[in-house]
């Protein structure tokens, strides 16, 4: 299968948080057209958070865009030159206030068809306190829910954030591919 050839690139527009970008590309075909993506963002990470009988962290926080309060795991924003796991710990210390054991479930793209950006999934248990600062545009509300609500809540519609829902497939994925 062929990839297709970037001819030229200019940016549209330039903001800390997104930057606009449009490519003229040349297709295997042949044929040439115009492409607009977002460029490389941060890449981010995710926490499945499980306590010590078994329920998960669910957090709801507001979202602008949509104007609503969704479920969402704890996670963010990868730093410069901040590995996975350690842009994942220093996220669940700022959005749960806790630490523990980190175990990767792996990654998916988080938009590929407008970004190369990662987001990567893992999981903590022996979770203890960590107090840290917050982010003054964050607020949470945590709920520690069973797996068993978890899935009863995406069934319902009531969960519909992408990286909770890639996030949950990945960790189901790996719970079944364990088991004998």
């Amino acid at each position: 299968m062929k990839k297709w050839k970037k001819l030229s690139s200019k940016q549209l527009f330039n903001h800390s948080r997104i930057q606009v970008y449009e490519d003229q590309v040349e297709l295997p075909s042949g044929h040439k057209t115009s492409y607009v993506h977002f460029g490389k963002a941060p890449d981010a990470a995710c926490i499945i958070a499980i306590n010590d009988v078994g329920k998960i962290l669910i957090q709801k926080e507001y979202s602008y865009p949509p104007n609503e309060w969704l479920y969402q795991l704890p996670g963010g924003a990868l730093e410069t030159n901040e590995t996975p796991e350690t842009g994942a710990a220093r996220e669940f210390a700022e959005e749960a206030q806790l630490t523990g054991e980190f175990t990767s479930l792996g990654w998916f793209y988080l938009d590929n068809r407008r970004r190369p950006s990662k987001f990567y999934v893992f999981l903590a248990t022996n979770l203890q306190p960590k107090k840290t600062k917050n982010d003054p545009e964050e607020e949470f509300v945590d709920y520690w829910f069973t797996p068993h609500e978890i899935d009863t809540m995406i069934a319902a519609g009531d969960i519909v954030n992408y990286s909770l829902l890639s996030a949950w497939a990945m960790y189901k994925a790996r719970l079944l591919s364990s088991s004998p």
